[in-house]
C-alpha cells in the first residue's frame, strides 16, 4: 500500500458502473444488448430513450421499492415504448442480460465489502432512482454498508460537492481520511479530489474524459484490484 493511503480509515464508493459492474456505464451496456438482441436501433435513439427512462423511473416514487430485476423490466419497458417497439421476447433477453450479468458482480462484490469492512468504514454515494438502498439490501450489501446516499432520496447529486460532504458528516471522519472509489471521473474523482479525499478511478472501456480531468491516486479495472492494492 502506498503511503498516501495508509491514514485512511473509510471507503465510499459509487453504485453504478462500479459496484454493479466492472466500470461499465449503463448506456454502453445497452448498445451491447441492443445489438446482442439483433435490434438495429441508432446509437443517438438508443441514448435518447435510455436517459428518458432514467428521467422517469427518477420521478416514480413506486421506484424506491423496486428490486433489480423489478427495475430493470420497468426501465426497458419505458425504452421500448419510447422506441414504440413491440417485442416481448426481445424486451425480456435485454432484461436478462442486464441483470444476469450485475448480479454476479453484486454478488463478488459483497463478498469483497465484507472483507474490507474488517478494515474500513463503507459507504455508497450514488445518483441513482431512489431504490439504491433496495438494491443493496437485496445484493446483501447493506450489512456492510455504514451509509448509503441516494441523490434521489437526499435531494442532492453529484458532482455537487454538498452530497460528498454530507457523507462525511455522516461518516465522521476526515476528508483526508476517505478514498473514494467510483467508475466516472467527472461525477466521482473529480469532486472527491477537490475535498481532500484520495480517489480510485475504476475505468472501464469506453470511459468519457471531461477535459483537464486532473490526477487520480490509483486506477483499477476491476473492484477486486482495491483489495490488492490496499493489501
Amino acid at each position: 500500500m502506498e503511503d498516501k493511503f495508509r491514514r485512511c480509515r473509510a471507503i465510499l464508493l459509487d453504485f453504478g458502473g462500479t459496484l454493479d459492474s466492472d466500470g461499465e456505464h449503463w448506456l454502453d451496456r445497452f448498445f451491447e444488448l441492443y445489438r446482442q438482441a439483433g435490434l438495429d436501433c441508432p446509437r443517438d435513439e438508443i441514448e435518447r430513450v435510455f436517459y428518458l427512462a432514467d428521467r422517469i423511473c427518477c420521478g416514480n416514487p413506486a421506484v424506491n421499492r423496486l428490486g433489480l430485476r423489478e427495475l430493470m423490466k420497468y426501465h426497458v419497458r419505458l425504452q421500448f415504448e419510447a422506441l414504440k417497439l413491440r417485442d416481448r421476447t426481445r424486451e425480456d433477453s435485454l432484461v436478462e442480460g442486464f441483470c444476469s450479468k450485475t448480479e454476479k458482480i453484486l454478488q463478488r462484490n459483497s463478498h469483497l465489502l465484507g472483507r474490507l469492512k474488517n478494515r474500513y468504514r463503507l459507504g455508497v454515494v450514488s445518483n441513482f432512482y431512489g431504490n439504491v438502498e433496495t438494491l443493496c439490501d437485496e445484493a446483501g450489501l447493506s450489512e456492510h454498508l455504514d451509509i448509503i446516499l441516494d441523490s434521489t432520496r437526499v435531494g442532492l447529486s453529484k458532482p455537487d460537492p454538498e452530497i460528498f460532504l454530507l457523507a462525511v458528516r455522516k461518516m465522521n471522519v476526515e476528508p483526508a481520511e476517505i478514498i473514494f472509489v467510483g467508475d466516472s471521473c467527472e461525477r466521482d474523482i473529480m469532486p472527491a479530489r477537490s475535498l481532500g479525499m484520495k480517489t480510485v478511478w475504476l475505468k472501464g472501456a469506453n470511459q468519457r474524459l471531461p477535459e483537464n480531468p486532473g490526477p487520480v491516486d490509483c486506477r483499477i479495472s476491476s473492484l477486486p484490484e482495491l483489495e490488492l492494492f490496499l493489501s
